[in-house]
């Protein structure tokens, strides 16, 4: 495996928006914890859940019981209400089928990723399921790429992610990346990536030009 993609899952294969912020808002409820505004909302997709219950304040068990309600709302309902991309399967699958590397590199959980991708029909065509430790403990974003690296060695590997957290743990391990526009980021984070794609068609046309 030579030239490796490692796509980034929630925002860049799948939108998955409506299932994770109901949970957020459960976990939410679970703890007595006041709504925060949608602008802070739209930001949670991406990083590790945690992450965003402890920037609105909470402290460590506070943030395990929310964690807890929000989990059990994943395991259920939560992980299905997603919609895959335009073009985004057609292009993993062509891409797998000429021998591109096609790995994941998600903050995800390694379960809700493995049933999302399964339920998208895109699971078959992925070499390997870099995601978050279904124990948290492998959780933050290069935590995962070096996950990846660890198990796949790749020689040319190019990040694809629609978050400042794809780019910025990419470039820890000197990676460069791309930016995809139909996720959860804005402008001000995709100028941290080395490649901008606003659909599927112009982010196959970088991956070929590129590699």
């Amino acid at each position: 495996m030579t030239t490796t993609l490692l796509f980034d899952v929630d925002g860049t294969l799948i939108d998955s928006f409506p299932g994770i912020r109901h949970g957020f808002l459960v976990g939410l409820d679970a703890v007595g914890w006041e709504k925060p505004d949608e602008e802070f909302i739209k930001r949670i997709p991406g990083p590790p859940m945690p992450e965003s219950m402890r920037a609105l304040g909470m402290e460590p068990e506070t943030v395990d019981q929310a964690m807890r309600a929000y989990s059990e709302y994943m395991s259920t309902e939560g992980w299905q209400r997603f919609e895959v991309y335009p073009g985004m399967a057609d292009l993993v699958e062509r891409l797998h089928r000429e021998g591109f590397g096609v790995v994941t590199a998600t903050s995800k959980s390694e379960r809700f990723a493995r049933a999302a991708l399964e339920r998208a029909g895109m699971l078959g065509h992925i070499d390997f399921l870099g995601a978050a430790s279904n124990d948290g403990v492998r959780a933050k974003k290069a935590d995962v790429i070096r996950y990846v690296l660890d198990n796949v060695a790749p020689k040319r590997p190019l990040m694809i992610g629609d978050r400042t957290h794809d780019y910025t743990g990419a470039a820890a391990f000197d990676i460069p990346s791309v930016a995809v526009t139909w996720g959860y980021g804005a402008s001000e984070e995709w100028d941290e990536a080395d490649y901008i794609a606003s659909d599927a068609t112009e982010l196959e046309r970088i991956i070929r030009a590129a590699y």
